[in-house]
């Protein structure tokens, strides 16, 4: 003999969907509609709110680097700066590279005023050959409000072969 108690709420979940969908319950079916509504309009507001207000508050130099052309395997490094335009005391929480290949140097939980800057070094260890665009977001005011940042350039192999076969006198690539 089977135990019919076994899942009760499985066995009531059909009954659960027809109340609340049911045309009888008019109600619920607002009452529910509006909760996801509500709770839409709330994330679409916080998150153009977010946007708005780091513009308001700082201002970043150095925020979409190019390093041009660098020799393949030589780190580069470069200096984000980012001054507090606001009224208030800022705080630069975290920086997070988007890969390993990207190492921020920077002091965590540092308290900038309105009018000072604080430096972020982001470095690039030049292990990808040809194009490379990474990214790292930089957090500020105890996580509330956020940047993304990024850095580009290509790197090169270096000819090994190119440079064995100069001409010593006249400086050209001889032909093989």
């Amino acid at each position: 003999m089977q135990n019919k108690n076994v899942f009760p709420v499985f066995v009531q979940l059909p009954k659960i969907i027809n109340c609340i969908f049911n045309t009888k319950h008019i109600f619920m079916k607002k009452f529910i509609l509006l909760i996801f509504l509500i709770a839409g309009v709330t994330f679409t507001a916080h998150t153009q709110i977010t946007n708005a207000d780091i513009s308001k508050q700082f201002s970043f130099t150095n925020d979409n680097f190019d390093f041009g052309k660098i020799p393949y395997g030589k780190p580069a490094e470069y200096t984000l700066t980012i001054t507090n335009i606001g009224k208030d005391t800022a705080t630069l929480d975290d920086v997070r590279p988007s890969c390993g290949c990207t190492t921020p140097q920077f002091e965590r939980g540092r308290k900038f005023a309105p009018g000072q800057s604080v430096a972020i070094v982001l470095g690039f260890n030049g292990n990808t050959l040809g194009a490379f665009y990474k990214t790292a977001g930089i957090f500020l005011n105890n996580y509330k409000l956020s940047k993304q940042v990024s850095f580009k350039g290509e790197t090169f192999q270096e000819n090994k072969l190119a440079d064995s076969t100069k001409n010593k006198q006249t400086g050209t690539v001889l032909h093989q």
